[in-house]
């Protein structure tokens, strides 16, 4: 009987340690969290160069991107407590692989989630498509079962599956407000794409020219932003900022003619060197007045640093596992 009364007073006296160690992750309104990142605190969760965050705002849960892995996806999401049922909406920035492959575990577990996807006929955007060729006049001489659509029209639209065969799956063109308060903000890279990379010359008649004298295709990959109103200013999530960061604050002040809180996410300095950066840097904080900043995935270190030494106190630490207030 003595052994069981210290069996019960050990289990009251742990209780709450116990229940708080299993606690379920709970996204509160105006809050966001990085899920997938290569750097942070928190040692439960796997590091990964790669990206997504979830946020709560105005009620609705949004997921922005997923990250590189989807197995890593799932485990950090498992280890954090995330309800991914509770998902509203899914906004992928762009189409490289390390924002968009948690994508097939999400399906999985909310499979009708509506997810807003870049232009991109590369990922499953409608392609149009003209196979006249050089002399429109061939297809009459051959017998209709060689004609395409038998002898139809040449110039048609392709509808792709898409990769995510039977998602809820919508390709955004142009800048759109899909609830009152959340904009999908549209940008095109000058830089980047499948196959080119980042210049330090001119560009010039349709290509960049590099330092080796080889050419990078100009290949204006579409990107998706998400900003959000707050009475402070929009808080602008980014996902890679192919397209600069700086362009795409640019065009969110003059979409929302707001002014910009809090830019969070990946600004894509890596390929630059410590006086861009520090330009950039001044231009954000000085000529568009960017309140605050939290960089994350391919800022890079220096970029950390010099908007950290820029922005202090303004700089807000956004590592993997890390939630932050927007209110």
């Amino acid at each position: 009987m003595k052994k069981l009364s210290v069996f019960l007073l050990s289990l009251w006296l742990f209780a709450p340690s116990f229940a708080q160690s299993h606690k379920k992750f709970e996204i509160h309104e105006g809050s966001i969290t990085n899920l997938y990142d290569a750097f942070g605190k928190n040692s439960n969760l796997v590091q990964d160069f790669g990206f997504s965050s979830i946020l709560k705002y105005q009620g609705k849960t949004i997921l922005f991107d997923a990250g590189s892995n989807a197995d890593i996806f799932k485990k950090n999401v498992k280890t954090l407590g995330v309800d991914l049922r509770k998902v509203d909406v899914v906004v992928i920035s762009h189409s490289h692989f390390d924002h968009l492959n948690g994508i097939d575990y999400l399906l999985k577990i909310n499979p009708k989630v509506k997810i807003y996807f870049p232009f991109d006929i590369f990922w499953g955007a409608p392609v149009p498509y003209d196979a006249t060729g050089q002399d429109s006049t061939t297809k009459n001489l051959l017998p209709v079962h060689m004609r395409y659509f038998g002898g139809g029209k040449t110039k048609f639209q392709i509808m792709q599956s898409g990769r995510f065969w039977n998602g809820n799956v919508e390709f955004v063109k142009s800048s759109i407000e899909i609830e009152p308060g959340i904009r999908l903000v549209a940008t095109n890279s000058p830089f980047m794409g499948y196959f080119s990379g980042y210049p330090n010359k001119s560009f010039v008649d349709g290509q960049f020219q590099s330092a080796d004298n080889s050419n990078y295709k100009y290949t204006n990959l579409p990107e998706l932003s998400l900003s959000l109103k707050t009475d402070k200013g929009e808080v602008l999530i980014v996902g890679c900022s192919h397209s600069g960061v700086e362009r795409i604050v640019e065009q969110t002040k003059k979409e929302t003619a707001h002014k910009i809180e809090l830019v969070y996410g990946g600004f894509h300095l890596i390929p630059f060197d410590q006086n861009k950066i520090s330009e950039i840097c001044h231009y954000l904080k000085d000529g568009l007045a960017v309140h605050r900043v939290a960089p994350a995935h391919c800022t890079g270190h220096l970029g950390f640093k010099i908007f950290s030494d820029v922005f202090l106190g303004d700089y807000l630490f956004a590592g993997l596992g890390e939630t932050l207030s927007f209110k």
